[in-house]
């Protein structure tokens, strides 16, 4: 009353009210109050009062700002870039994450553009993901790399999506964006690490797939067990030679027992180990030939002349022991 005295004549006086009303439910109404009439002593004497029931838009008011509080912490304390922008590229909203790995001062990259802070060709990119996304309306997960100010180029999980609602300009784009360089950079690193396993293995797979081993001085035996193919052929030729400048050995048996077949090329291939072994001053000697092998050798005409063949491994060990106590260790010819 005091207040609506000192007020001028009709001006309003506002107040907010809350009342018990029936079944103990409690409701919010908006007061308006205004002099009509003043007595002699100015005191007012007939006041108008309007009251209205606004529990329902006290109580949208609350829900809007306990969203906002919400939507507030999570874009200025979750990891990832968050961002919103308009058509035009211009950002509407960013969070500080954002604004810290572009090296802007808090609050200030509202109202950017993309061509503000990118290089050209980085600034198209993201133009065609941002039109996806408008184009579409549907929103789409990729990866794309973002140069960093000082630390070069970021890999990052990013997702667009449309925005839509009151007061939002057609063609609004939000997004998000994690930093995965350091996952991206530690798969890297396995994958090198499994790479190399793999080729240590392949390597020891070789080793085994052609055994060297020297049985006495100067004499050593390759057994050779499975198919050989071109590639193992060339492989042989490579650990036999090797051995042999490396044992000094004056006698190489290749045992080709378990070998279940050898085309033309392979056995070309055999013919050019004698040969390259008879070039460092030791010989060749074949075992194990399965008849089947025999006819196939004798079938494409290869010439095993120069070549010592003997049934049996043991033979052939048997014939290089003896021809090494012979000669003193020493073989040519």
């Amino acid at each position: 009353m005091r207040q609506l005295t000192d007020a001028l004549d009709g001006q309003p006086l506002e107040r907010a009210l809350r009342a018990q009303c029936t079944g103990d439910v409690e409701r919010s109404f908006a007061l308006r109050c205004v002099v009509l009439t003043r007595g002699d002593d100015g005191a007012a004497h007939q006041i108008l009062v309007s009251a209205e029931d606004v529990t329902e838009r006290a109580r949208r008011e609350v829900e809007l700002q306990r969203s906002e509080a919400l939507f507030h912490a999570f874009l200025e304390h979750m990891p990832a870039m968050m961002f919103a922008k308009d058509s035009d590229s211009r950002y509407v909203v960013l969070n500080a994450q954002f604004e810290r790995f572009m090296g802007m001062e808090p609050g200030s990259g509202a109202g950017m553009r993309d061509h503000d802070m990118l290089p050209d060709d980085i600034v198209a990119q993201v133009k065609a993901a941002d039109d996806a996304v408008r184009n579409t309306g549907v929103a789409t997960a990729f990866e794309e790399s973002v140069p960093h100010p000082t630390e070069g180029i970021k890999q990052f999980h990013s997702v667009k999506f449309p925005v839509r609602g009151p007061g939002l300009p057609e063609g609004t784009v939000g997004g998000a964006a994690i930093d995965i360089t350091a996952i991206k950079r530690a798969e890297a690193e396995r994958q090198e690490a499994q790479l190399a396993v793999i080729a240590a293995q392949q390597a020891i797979i070789r080793e085994l797939a052609t055994p060297l081993l020297p049985i006495a001085d100067g004499v050593l035996v390759m057994p050779l067990i499975g198919t050989l193919d071109p590639e193992r052929a060339s492989r042989i030729i490579e650990t036999l030679l090797s051995g042999v400048g490396a044992h000094q050995a004056t006698i190489a048996i290749i045992d080709i027992t378990g070998v279940r077949s050898v085309d033309a090329q392979v056995a070309g291939v055999l013919m050019q180990a004698a040969r390259a072994v008879r070039l460092l001053g030791a010989r060749v000697v074949l075992t194990g030939i399965q008849p089947a092998i025999a006819r196939m050798l004798i079938d494409i005409g290869v010439d095993l002349q120069g070549l010592v063949t003997e049934a049996t491994l043991r033979s052939g060990i048997d014939y290089a022991l003896r021809t090494r106590e012979r000669r003193g260790g020493s073989i040519s010819g």
